[in-house]
């Protein structure tokens, strides 16, 4: 994060943007103090990429994981706007935790974190041992089965809650059944997936003219 000062925020935003090489309107910082004195002002702001924001993220959750006595580094990737990260540890069972609620946990502190630091929302997925795989693999094969009783009762289905990592991973499985609906729905913990019955009009069949 490179860090700028002037008397104002007009005047710090064009400092930073001819330093940076980047439109004023462009750029992406936080405020990191401002002081308004009776004959003095002057503000600084820290301007952030997403390589700040992954260092930041990376170095926090090891920070929480260290205190609680766990040692592991993390590996990186992005997809789309999507920060992957991937623990590596020989202690990976206290990291997923009993149905992968620790890493669910660790997730939302991320996130939270993330937006606290940087005043932004950001995609941000955790893995370790490719237990998010796993799980993805479990979660595609039953919602497969699901559709294709709700297909044969016309019934809607509810599934239990689900991140919304999960539920995307669902509504992409689906997405091509002409015959089948993924929807949203509650709010917060309890926001879950319904695997509904689309009934398709048959296509009428062209007249040949003899």
């Amino acid at each position: 994060m490179n860090k700028y000062e002037a008397k104002n925020l007009e005047e710090v935003l064009a400092k930073a943007s001819e330093a940076e090489g980047v439109a004023a309107e462009a750029l992406k910082y936080v405020v990191l103090s401002e002081t308004k004195g009776l004959f003095s002002k002057k503000i600084e702001i820290g301007v952030f990429g997403l390589s700040d924001v992954i260092e930041y993220v990376s170095d926090y959750l090891i920070k929480v994981l260290d205190s609680v006595g766990v040692k592991a580094t993390t590996q990186v990737s992005l997809s789309d706007d999507v920060i992957n990260i991937s623990f590596v540890s020989d202690q990976t069972p206290r990291i997923i935790g009993k149905n992968g609620e620790t890493l669910k946990a660790l997730n939302e502190l991320a996130r939270s974190a993330s937006y606290v630091k940087f005043n932004e929302h950001y995609r941000i997925l955790l893995n370790a041992d490719g237990y998010k795989d796993k799980k993805y693999e479990k979660l595609v094969n039953m919602a497969m089965r699901i559709a294709r009783d709700v297909k044969r009762t016309g019934v809607t289905a509810n599934l239990d809650p689900m991140t919304s990592d999960e539920r995307r991973v669902i509504h992409n499985a689906l997405a091509n059944d002409a015959h089948i609906k993924t929807v949203s729905v509650g709010v917060g913990r309890d926001r879950h997936l319904t695997i509904q019955y689309v009934k398709v009009a048959p296509t009428p069949l062209d007249e040949t003219k003899e």
